[in-house]
């Protein structure tokens, strides 16, 4: 099952990516932002709140703002 939300996580990027060209909408940023939540959230213990991906049109960058234990 993680595998699987790997693989869709990865194909919205790459279908993200394409789009940007013709100006993505931004709800698939959205499903993209949410999907890498969900997936780093399986081996993260992690609020939304202290989770944050910021995309431009070179960079994905995403962020983690939790406390170390």
């Amino acid at each position: 099952m993680s595998v699987r939300s790997v693989f869709i996580a990865k194909e919205r990027l790459k279908h993200l990516l394409i789009t940007d060209r013709i100006q993505c909408a931004p709800d698939a940023v959205d499903r993209l932002s949410g999907d890498l939540y969900n997936t780093v959230s399986k081996y993260i213990d992690i609020r939304p709140e202290e989770f944050s991906i910021e995309i431009t049109r070179t960079d994905i960058h995403i962020k983690y703002t939790g406390e170390k234990n």
